[in-house]
């Protein structure tokens, strides 16, 4: 290719031939890039508030100073006892359930969906995406005026057991950073889009000082199923202790959400945060029979150096195969 070229450079009927292969090869329109090299492309480093964006410079100043290091620590403090916990659900023996919003803020769904909870008087937890975040600060603001938990859900939304580790470290760094300046405070609450992470995924999130999030009950509302089906898929799933995943930018999400709430509080349920969920957990001794659901750092780092030397990827209940979320 490269004497192509120079022949290219000295002739200029080879140049005109050269340029004309080249856009017959990958023609302007953006279906040019081959899937292959377009898949290998970090998102980090072509979606809007990429590499310039302060908070993303900001996050991977962090990651390169003090993350790197910390993580490489990790092994020997987890061989010392050291845990990190993953939330999939709360006591089952409870009549508590959490209803978690992923993907916005939207500015055409958050408001909206705000004045539901305010009308059903309920609070609920909302994971959001870093970018979506620094554009609609204002929705963000919302929702913590209204009493809902926030939560990362990574700057970029990507599958971070797809990029590298420093990559997945600034992901979610980047978002905490955009939280921090939009709300005042970091979050604590991370749930890696897909449900899609690894040890070393967990490891950040325990360096980043974040509780990794999942969920229990998913009734696939991201693909709009009908409100028929998502309704069904509740209603037969959920039980005390379930974290309910919905998302926020979902028009049949908002339309049969009033009813879902009136029939589990007909039933008995009250809904809480996640951060009300840990805290009852914390509380009640009965909790502790849930440590099945809450798992170890030690579990995950084992599991990494035993069975195999490329870390095992894990994937939430109800999402194998799927990263819509």
């Amino acid at each position: 290719m490269r004497g192509l070229i120079t022949v290219a450079l000295r002739s200029p009927w080879m140049g005109g031939m050269l340029a004309l292969f080249l856009l017959l090869l990958y023609p302007v329109s953006g279906k040019a890039i081959p899937q292959p090299l377009a898949s290998a492309i970090s998102p980090s480093l072509t979606a809007p508030g990429g590499p310039q964006n302060k908070y993303w410079l900001r996050a991977k100043e962090l990651v390169d100073k003090n993350v790197r290091y910390i993580i490489d620590q990790h092994p020997a403090e987890v061989d010392r006892g050291i845990r990190n916990h993953k939330l999939i659900r709360g006591d089952r023996g409870t009549k508590y359930i959490a209803l978690t919003f992923d993907d916005g803020p939207h500015p055409r769904f958050t408001r909206r969906l705000l004045a539901v909870l305010k009308r059903c008087k309920v609070k609920a937890t909302f994971f959001v995406v870093g970018e979506m975040a620094e554009r609609y600060p204002q929705l963000v603001k919302a929702e913590l005026a209204d009493g809902h938990c926030i939560g990362n859900h990574t700057y970029h939304h990507v599958n971070l057991t797809k990029i590298s580790r420093d990559e997945a470290a600034t992901e979610i760094a980047a978002c905490n950073e955009v939280l921090k300046r939009v709300t005042g405070q970091k979050p604590h609450l991370f749930r890696p889009p897909g449900g899609d992470y690894n040890h070393q995924i967990a490891e950040i999130s325990e360096v980043l000082g974040d509780v990794m999030v999942l969920w229990s009950d998913d009734p696939g509302d991201y693909a709009s199923p009908g409100t028929q089906i998502i309704q069904t898929r509740l209603l037969a799933k959920v039980k005390g202790g379930s974290v309910i995943l919905v998302h926020d930018g979902i028009e049949q999400t908002l339309e049969i959400l009033p009813q879902m709430i009136a029939y589990f509080r007909k039933q008995g349920y009250e809904f809480v945060t996640i951060d009300e969920m840990i805290a009852l957990q914390k509380s009640n001794p009965a909790g502790k029979s849930q440590e099945r659901e809450m798992t170890s750092k030690t579990e995950l780092v084992t599991s990494a150096r035993t069975k195999s030397a490329v870390a095992p990827v894990h994937t939430a209940p109800n999402e194998r195969g799927n990263t819509a979320h």
